[in-house]
């Protein structure tokens, strides 16, 4: 059975910027208990990590 999964950017603030710093590959399978499977450097890295959760 695949995981339902959901790609969030990480975000640096400061001030009035945020800047992406990262992205995180999130387990949604079971919604009371979410969980980071994986982080990421780039959008498209996210997106390759996800299809192998």
């Amino acid at each position: 059975m695949s995981k339902q999964t959901r790609i969030e950017p990480i975000f640096e603030a400061d001030d009035l910027h945020e800047t992406i710093i990262g992205w995180v590959v999130i387990d949604e399978s079971q919604p009371d208990n979410e969980v980071v499977v994986s982080e990421h450097e780039s959008r498209k890295e996210a997106i390759q990590g996800r299809r192998s959760v």
